[in-house]
């Protein structure tokens, strides 16, 4: 038996001028010998959030150029739109809409060309960080020397169980792409291992995976999103609870964000919960919890919960399915 786990490394797109040009990934980012006065950011996911708030704190100035019409692109709207204010009420640029066209160098600096609402822009910086997605580890590998099948040669195929089309083959991990997050990547490399040598016949419920963006204030989720929802049932059970309703947030003087749920049209399932809040990563273990384990927002109401927290919030929100919350004083069953 072999098992393939070979992870994945920053995708580097096919713009003119990029290589000549020079530019940094993550791991580079963490090992400057000196802050850049600028920086430039490709794209505006996790990674790209993250990274452009570290640099905006020590003082860089930065500006993320995005390609689509919005941050966080896979998340929620409202926590999207609010995301981004909070982000730029700090000083970081955001452009959104915008398709790199070209890199070149423009005296000690680098200069990035895009195009935006039909017009040709630049900006220049110290550095450019690249943040477009991440590639599955395969060159040098001889895949396909041995006949395993590949997604146009950028991730390794496998079914269910983590076996690839040879039997005898198994892959795990960032190079399989299913949810690039260390923790799925463990939990795969240890269900195949068990597939391989056990016959466990063991399966990753990809449904109900937490995950967590770690700006500040935190994105986490977990679940269906609206829209997702909405494309399987063609309806949806969703609502949404800023955190200006939670006592928490309000004790401690940071109202920023919110909490969205979704739940099934029928039985009133948890399907989905999406949070933003200064710590939306500690509050998302609950919802996994209901997600996994098919909870319904009526569990969520009858479960005691601490107060005052954030996490009072996922109750909260359940209560909003049942009841007018913003008539609610704390503690309300």
């Amino acid at each position: 038996m072999q098992l393939i786990a070979t992870g994945c490394s920053s995708f580097v797109p096919p713009i003119e001028g990029l290589n000549e040009t020079g530019y940094l990934t993550n791991i580079e980012a963490l090992s400057l010998a000196q802050q850049p006065a600028s920086l430039v950011i490709l794209g505006g996911g996790a990674l790209g959030l993250e990274f452009a708030q570290i640099f905006s704190r020590m003082g860089t100035k930065v500006t993320i150029v995005k390609h689509g019409e919005r941050i966080l692109t896979r998340q929620e709207p409202e926590i999207s739109a609010y995301l981004k204010k909070y982000l730029e009420d700090e000083g970081i640029n955001i452009i959104t809409d915008a398709r790199v066209s070209e890199v070149k160098k423009s005296g000690n600096d680098k200069e990035v060309v895009f195009e935006k609402d039909g017009k040709s822009e630049k900006i220049a910086a110290g550095e450019i960080l690249l943040a477009t997605g991440v590639s599955a580890n395969l060159e040098g590998l001889g895949l396909e020397k041995v006949g395993i099948k590949t997604e146009g040669g950028h991730h390794i195929i496998v079914d269910d169980f983590l076996r690839t089309n040879i039997a005898n083959i198994y892959a795990a991990g960032d190079c399989v792409f299913h949810m690039c997050l260390e923790t799925v990547a463990a939990k795969e490399g240890k269900i195949a291992v068990e597939n391989a040598f056990l016959d466990a016949g063991k399966k990753v419920d990809f449904s109900s995976v937490p995950y967590a963006v770690f700006t500040d204030p935190e994105v986490a989720g977990v679940g269906l999103t609206e829209a997702e929802y909405l494309e399987k049932y063609h309806t949806c059970t969703c609502r949404t609870v800023y955190m200006d309703r939670i006592p928490k947030a309000l004790a401690a003087n940071d109202t920023r964000g919110l909490v969205k749920m979704v739940a099934h049209h029928q039985n009133d399932k948890i399907m989905g919960v999406h949070i933003l809040s200064p710590v939306a990563s500690e509050m998302i273990q609950e919802a996994a919890l209901a997600v996994k384990f098919g909870l319904t927002v009526d569990d969520i109401i009858d479960t005691i919960h601490v107060f005052p927290t954030y996490s009072e919030a996922i109750k909260i929100a359940a209560q909003a399915f049942r009841r007018d919350i913003s008539t609610m004083s704390c503690c309300v069953e």
